[in-house]
């Protein structure tokens, strides 16, 4: 149960949706309310004790998901009151329109297809998954355990009540469940796709955004072999003078674990806002696959390297994008700089 405080933050948001005319008032009103009320006390654990952070975690999370549980009760409502009040509009579909601005293509497919080509090079197979998965794919055969916070519903969209099946909150969910049953002795596949997360959007988070993961299996395979696939992949698409950095890291399904930054591309190392003056931007997770990851795949004698990177990322780094939701916003202003002859 929520303590009074919080109770008494649902009820100011209530009032404010109860004032919305529309859907999008009613979003722009949830992300306005999270920014100025529930930020912060994330913000705030930094300075809680220890013994009361398990706590204080908890009442957040539910103060999220009872922000979330009210905002979709307007939508609906909302919803309901569209379908009593629409009706048919006769137009002509012939009338003439003005001339449609020609788009170009977006720095994601631009990035995409880069980092596909690189894959393909190396003889990896490429696919797409399924997005709804069944969490054994999503979590348990990766090792992640059940008191992990993307477990919970503040984290991750679940299709089912019984947190069966949900939305991907990464493709290495895929790739697990495409390697369930792998009896040879090599594997080499790359996924790509939309992955999930139950995130407020903001210049660098969204709450749908594009992955690539990788996996190769096979006997033998060490940090040495996961280098070389690395920092080949980085020079590809930054070019061939950019320095990468190894920083151990925890990730539940692979052990050791690094995140891996590649040279800041504006400054060249020295420091900059965009670095925020450490010379370096994280562009990806990477490891050596966890041997309960491999034992749930029946392939304990085999070893395995991975890594998974966000496409969007990738793109705003390669192209010095400061907005992630510029991407999506179908502005020809924007649009336009990627156009016939940027690679």
């Amino acid at each position: 149960m929520l303590n009074s405080e919080y109770t008494e933050l649902i009820s100011s948001l209530d009032k404010e949706l109860g004032e919305c005319i529309n859907d999008t008032k009613i979003i722009e009103a949830r992300n306005i309310f999270i920014n100025k009320n529930v930020t912060p006390l994330y913000q705030k654990i930094k300075t809680i004790p220890n013994d009361q952070k398990a706590e204080f975690g908890k009442q957040l999370n539910e103060l999220k998901a009872t922000i979330e549980e009210h905002v979709n009760k307007y939508l609906q409502e909302h919803l309901l009151q569209k379908e009593k009040t629409d009706h048919v509009v006769n137009y002509d579909i012939l009338a003439q329109t003005s001339d449609f601005t020609k788009g170009s293509v977006s720095p994601i497919t631009l990035v995409f297809r880069q980092i596909l080509g690189y894959f393909e090079s190396l003889n990896f197979t490429i696919q797409s998954g399924e997005e709804v998965m069944q969490s054994k794919y999503n979590f348990d055969h990766l090792n992640v355990p059940e008191t992990h916070p993307t477990r919970e519903t503040s984290e991750t969209f679940y299709v089912k009540s019984d947190k069966s099946a949900s939305l991907r909150t990464q493709n290495t969910a895929s790739s697990a469940a495409f390697i369930d049953n792998f009896k040879g002795d090599e594997l080499r596949v790359c996924n790509f796709g939309y992955t999930y997360r139950n995130d407020d959007d903001d210049p660098t988070h969204t709450h749908q955004f594009n992955q690539i993961d990788f996996i190769w299996i096979k006997k033998g395979l060490n940090v040495g072999n996961l280098k070389w696939v690395i920092n080949g992949f980085i020079k590809h698409i930054f070019g061939n003078e950019t320095k990468t950095r190894f920083r151990l890291s925890n990730f539940a399904f692979t052990e050791p674990s690094f995140e891996v930054d590649a040279e800041c591309p504006f400054c060249g190392g020295k420091g900059c806002t965009r670095c925020k003056q450490s010379g370096w931007i994280e562009l990806l997770g990477a490891g050596l696959m966890h041997q309960k990851v491999m034992e749930h795949s029946n392939i304990p004698h085999l070893s395995g390297i991975a890594a998974g990177m966000g496409i969007e990322r990738m793109a705003m780094t390669k192209y010095g994008i400061t907005d992630i939701r510029d991407v999506y916003n179908n502005d020809f202003r924007f649009i336009k700089q990627f156009g016939k002859g940027n690679k």
